[in-house]
């Protein structure tokens, strides 16, 4: 969900903050991670992972879900 493999200290830290909370892990990690950028093209779809997709559809795939940012620049 990091898009990399984070260090114990980030984890202990995302764990902690789960559990103080209460709060989903989704969440929590999408507090400490960048936005994927969408390029999106004149058919409102932009590349993500070898597919042309919709924000919509990004949304349903993305690995936090709901808490998932997109940065998005329309051409």
């Amino acid at each position: 969900m990091f898009g990399h493999e984070p260090n114990k200290e980030m984890k202990t830290l995302v764990l902690e903050e789960v559990r103080n909370s209460g709060a989903d892990i989704r969440e929590v990690i999408s507090r400490y991670v960048l936005p994927d950028m969408a390029i999106v093209g004149m058919d409102n779809r932009f590349d993500y992972k070898g597919q042309r997709i919709t924000v919509d559809e990004y949304k349903k795939i993305a690995p936090l879900g709901p808490f998932a940012k997109l940065v998005i620049v329309k051409l």
